[in-house]
């Protein structure tokens, strides 16, 4: 997911901290030519969003039961802004001690009916928990429990549940992360029970409805609307669910497989408004899913689509599984949000097929997209490029950890240093084993959920390292990054032979040593020479012999290690 929201404040780089929001704008000089000012944005800038705190107990018990499939059907009135909804949920019992169904509502929507294999069941609604008694539970038996509801969902989070207006036509649609898909619909709302989903809604006859997985159906009804029937038969989370609902403008590519044999389709749908420019904007798309198809493995929902679908949010992605969602304001018609394209476009790779274990592992989904939108400006640019894209990543201050970011988990800590970590990482075991990383990851977990634990165990498998001082610095306990401070002075030992000696001092207060590789480059007076060191001490000295007269001294010269740097002085010979 990308957040930008855009305000007329100077239209600076905007982030607020504290137990109200913290929500990250992105692309700051990109955004300095948009200048819309929008009850949205200080909507969402004024709302929490944060995701759920569970209880255990009831978590405990949701994990008793293995949801297998979602019927998901939808009709609306829209100018009453209000929903109708069943939901049928079958699912496996996995012990004989179920006795209690946990299933995750908000509260202000209301239940009119409430069934269990076929007969009506009793039921509490309370805590945006709807609570169900399993008659006769047996591990191994599969239920059907299905619930009719209906009411004006609140517009939480993000964007969770939205009824606005296009091009003169109504629009409807959601945006459910972290844990604001109850807000609309019954599930199980834990990221680890993904399961199927059928995907109903009834909608206007001038309008579209868009959603995950392949349509199966268009029907027309008696009364004149229609109903598109869409199916995810890849394993979904709950938040990854999407309706995308307008007057919609299609055009469609294809994207062939490294192989050949599968001819995917690529749909994209707009409000016609911004219909010319989101062609010029998305032309690349199909060269994007390849592009990430070679370095991580093949797409993952090839038997189904990717997609694109223009949405009401006021400025930023979301990338729902099969069909990301794309703000309005990204589209420009010159190409300036490419990087975003490319954003939400890797998340169908790390966060959908492969999904996050727990909240806490957030930038699993989003450090992996942000690194692929510098993968994306090396291949197109070549490797300056790619450096000079991570040294902008690089925020200054990261306030909190990478992995259980507190507060306000959609930060730039996950986000961009996520994405430090992976180039550190790269560094750390060179390009063709960071590679192997990445696929070996992608296939072990795609269609299930991974843990930065899960990440790490491949990492060393792969690569035969032991990374438990990279992670536990860089991932689970450091906040910051090594200060440096330097001095130098070399020794004139005969002819154009030089012994230099570095005094390398790390000043940092929030941990005592970040213990890391550095290359050290020296500028002479023939050329330039490399030394590499392992920095794991609070002050340190390095000698090294040259061919020519030292005239400058870098540490760390390409940019592969988080820090800040600087020379105590200078030392003439």
């Amino acid at each position: 997911m990308i957040v930008v929201l855009t305000l007329l404040v100077s239209s600076l780089y905007w982030t607020f901290l504290g137990a109200e929001i913290l929500h990250e704008f992105r692309h700051n000089q990109k955004l300095a030519e948009i200048t819309s000012l929008s009850k949205e944005a200080f909507y969402v800038a004024s709302n929490k969003t944060v995701q759920r705190e569970e209880d255990s107990a009831i978590v405990a018990m949701q994990n008793l039961y293995d949801v297998k499939n979602y019927e998901i059907n939808f009709s609306f009135n829209i100018p009453e802004k209000m929903l109708f909804g069943k939901t049928s949920i079958m699912a496996e019992c996995l012990s004989d001690t179920l006795r209690t169904i946990y299933v995750n509502l908000a509260s202000d929507l209301q239940i009119t009916k409430v069934t269990i294999e076929n007969a009506e069941a009793e039921f509490v609604h309370k805590n945006d928990y709807i609570i169900v008694k399993l008659p006769s539970p047996s591990k191994g038996k599969e239920f059907i429990l299905t619930i009719n509801y209906e009411g004006s969902p609140k517009n939480m989070g993000f964007d969770s549940f939205s009824f606005k207006e296009f091009d003169g036509e109504p629009a409807i649609y959601t945006l459910s992360e972290p844990t604001y898909a109850p807000s609309w619909w019954p599930c199980k709302d834990l990221t680890t029970d993904k399961a199927n989903a059928d995907i109903i809604i009834t909608v206007p006859s001038q309008l579209t409805a868009v959603s995950n997985g392949t349509l199966k159906e268009v029907r027309s009804e008696n009364n004149g609307d229609k109903t598109f029937h869409w199916r995810s038969s890849y394993p979904i989370t709950t938040y990854l669910v999407s309706l995308a609902i307008g007057k919609y403008d299609k055009w469609t590519d294809t994207y062939t497989s490294l192989d050949g044999a599968v001819n995917m389709p690529v749909e994209y749908y707009t409000y016609p408004t911004y219909t010319e420019k989101a062609k010029y904007d998305w032309k690349n798309t199909v060269e994007m899913i390849k592009f990430l198809s070679e370095k991580y493995g093949e797409y993952p929902f090839l038997e189904e689509k990717y997609g694109m679908a223009m949405f009401g949010w006021v400025g930023g992605a979301m990338e729902h599984q099969t069909i990301s969602s794309m703000g309005y304001t990204l589209v420009t018609g010159n190409g300036r949000f490419e990087d975003i394209v490319m954003h939400e476009l890797a998340h169908q790779w790390f966060g959908d097929a492969v999904s996050p274990a727990t909240w806490r592992d957030i930038w699993l989904n989003e450090g992996f997209a942000t690194y692929s939108e510098a993968l994306w400006t090396e291949h197109l640019h070549g490797k300056e490029a790619y450096l000079s894209n991570m040294k902008r990543e690089d925020k200054g201050r990261f306030p909190t950890t990478v992995y259980n970011p507190e507060g306000f988990i959609f930060g730039t800590t996950v986000y961009s240093k996520g994405a430090w970590i992976l180039h550190m990482l790269r560094g750390v075991t060179g390009d063709e084993v960071f590679f192997r990383i990445l696929r070996a990851y992608y296939e072990k977990y795609k269609y299930g959920n991974a843990s930065t634990v899960d990440f790490i165990n491949v990492c060393e498998e792969v690569s035969g390292m032991n990374l438990d001082q990279f992670f536990d610095q860089w991932v689970y306990t450091g906040r910051g990054r090594p200060e440096y401070s330097y001095s130098w002075s070399a020794v004139n030992n005969g002819e154009t032979n030089y012994e230099l000696k570095i005094n390398l001092e790390q000043e940092q207060t929030d941990r005592d040593i970040y213990n890391v590789p550095l290359k050290i480059s020296v500028k002479t007076e023939n050329s330039e020479e490399e030394f590499t060191v392992q920095n794991d001490q609070r002050k340190q000295e390095f000698v090294f012999n040259t061919t020519g007269k030292p005239l400058q001294v870098y540490i760390d010269k390409e940019g592969w290690i988080l820090k800040s740097i600087k020379e105590k002085k200078e030392v003439q010979n």
